[in-house]
């Protein structure tokens, strides 16, 4: 494997503590992801500082709106040229084909990556919101709905991983959030897999946050899970 896989989900609200963690955990990652939790506290300045560190940023802010407020958002992300960045594939086809439009009218080389199914859920919770369909019914029928938007790639947890390849091949990358290994709590995931196992189900992306960031020596934690998949 020559280039790594792993994006660390860098969820915190001092900019300080992440810039420091980047630097400490930087030789045995591919990339940073920036959510919500970040960027509600520090912002595009932060953005900006973490964009100075020139490692590949993936911003994970899950757009999901009427379609033109979810274009002028996309537009103000793609001036960062975040290596990824995400929309609920929920939002529909209108939402999603405005947002891969802008991307071509900018000569964007950011990924749009539509999110599936949230990694918290299991049946009985989307069951809770009204879906009737279960997780792998609505991860497939959403993935085919990306597919048929011109959309880059998909998350997806990673029990759903194989049956997307094995449907879609190449024509998706897939990023895989709730990858655990045995030793790590699953916390708020309820559909998780280990690193290797998602590497071998079809991953291209894996996003690691608490195995690393909670680790006692975060670089350490990094790069023993880069050395079990590469």
């Amino acid at each position: 494997m020559t280039n790594n896989p792993i994006f660390c989900a860098i969820d915190t609200s001092d900019i300080d503590n992440a810039v420091a963690l980047v630097d400490q955990i930087s030789p045995h990652i591919g990339g940073i992801k920036v959510g919500l939790e970040f960027f509600t506290s520090c912002g595009l300045l932060g953005l900006e500082k973490i964009k100075k560190l020139e490692i590949p940023i993936f911003i994970d802010l899950k757009l999901y709106d009427i379609p033109n407020t979810v274009k002028q958002a996309l537009s103000n992300i793609l001036q960062f040229e975040p290596k990824y960045t995400t929309l609920h594939l929920s939002g529909g086809s209108e939402m999603l084909i405005e947002s891969v439009n802008i991307k071509n009218k900018l000569n964007s080389k950011t990924k749009l990556i539509g999110v599936t199914m949230l990694t918290s859920f299991n049946d009985k919770l989307i069951s809770e919101i009204g879906i009737e369909k279960s997780i792998n019914e609505n991860v497939k029928q959403l993935t085919q709905l990306a597919v048929n938007c011109g959309m880059d790639g998909i998350v997806c947890s990673p029990l759903e991983i194989s049956e997307v390849k094995n449907t879609h091949g190449s024509n998706l990358q897939i990023i895989s959030p709730g990858i655990r290994g045995n030793e790590n709590a699953s916390n708020d995931q309820k559909r998780t897999l280990s690193a290797k196992e998602a590497i071998e189900a079809g991953a291209d992306i894996l996003v690691i946050g608490r195995p690393i960031t909670d680790a006692k020596d975060p670089a350490k934690a990094a790069e023993d899970i880069y050395s079990e998949i590469s």
